[in-house]
């Protein structure tokens, strides 16, 4: 293992659980456009999962893993299943789904455990954003030991679980590295991401774009902060991580304005300064272009599975 990756997974990762909870089914549905900013673990802990276009079954004792950004097709339940956008599931979702257990008197009902983690490194980069993950299945003894776990921290409610929880998404991030590594072109693929780690100047130049995110950042102002051309900044980015300056600072961008809407305390417009553009409705306009759906319907999703 390239002895920088290795430093990487072992002191300069973080880790954030985002959502954790249990659904019942009421009736078996399909998401069409099933889509998070996050990565995505669904544990059926009774049910039947497919997924995929050509709508694969999830084997038994597996769990489904989903990387950030990455849009597939999820069905849940056994039965025959309405297909629907992820946007009108939103609006009629209870007419298929219970939160939690205590809301479904039915022990028969299917059940799914959903996980949605934030994990970076270097609090910047998302690890298994890559060409080389998207969908994968994990059925290791260790990783559906933990998600077993989790559950019955979610089910039982005890003193301290949501503690708990955190400590043991915490193993389960790493029990899915460490299923990674051990399929060795997957591993390469991803490892090939962090080369750029290597260079102290992109690493820089990522701190500064996080710590100014809601400030100018031109080419200019990037090419002055590190004494370079602006036109080495332009072919600096593309070299190192395949992005233009402007398009990964948009993108940073959008990635804190969804934090932002987590709090339904924070107006749209107030979001829209605090990520760096002055123009509201250019802002909704952008982030509507990058995501499919408006800020609004964007609040309402991240409270959904």
């Amino acid at each position: 293992m390239n002895k920088l990756f290795h430093d990487v997974i072992n002191s300069k990762l973080s880790i954030s659980v985002k959502k954790c909870n249990i659904i019942t089914l009421k009736k078996s549905f399909t998401i069409a456009n099933f889509y998070d900013i996050d990565n995505t673990i669904i544990f059926p802990i009774d049910g039947k999962l497919r997924y995929g276009k050509n709508k694969k079954t999830l084997e038994k004792n597996s769990a489904l893993f989903i990387s950030s950004h990455n849009t597939q097709s999820i069905s849940f339940g056994s039965t025959r299943a309405k297909t629907l956008a992820y946007e009108d599931f939103i609006d009629k979702k209870p007419k298929y789904i219970c939160e939690g257990l205590e809301s479904n008197s039915n022990s028969r009902s299917e059940k799914f455990l959903i996980i949605s983690i934030d994990v970076k490194a270097y609090d910047l980069i998302n690890i298994f954003h890559s060409k080389y993950v998207g969908l994968d299945v994990f059925n290791s003894k260790n990783i559906l030991m933990t998600l077993r776990s989790i559950s019955n921290e979610l089910k039982n409610k005890p003193v301290g679980f949501n503690n708990v929880i955190d400590l043991m998404s915490t193993k389960l991030v790493y029990e899915i590295i460490r299923s990674f590594l051990s399929n060795q072109p997957l591993f390469s693929g991803i490892e090939e991401n962090y080369k750029y780690f290597s260079d102290e100047k992109i690493l820089n130049l990522f701190s500064f774009i996080e710590r100014n995110i809601n400030k100018e950042l031109s080419n200019k102002v990037l090419s002055n902060h590190l004494n370079i051309s602006e036109d080495y900044v332009g072919q600096f980015f593309r070299n190192s991580i395949g992005f233009s300056p402007q398009d990964y600072i948009e993108h940073k961008r959008m990635e804190k304005a969804i934090d932002l809407l987590r709090d339904e305390k924070n107006a749209v417009k107030v979001i829209s300064n605090d990520v760096g553009y002055k123009d509201t409705a250019y802002f909704c306009r952008r982030f509507k272009m990058m995501f499919g759906v408006q800020a609004g319907k964007m609040r309402k999703r991240l409270g959904e599975i």
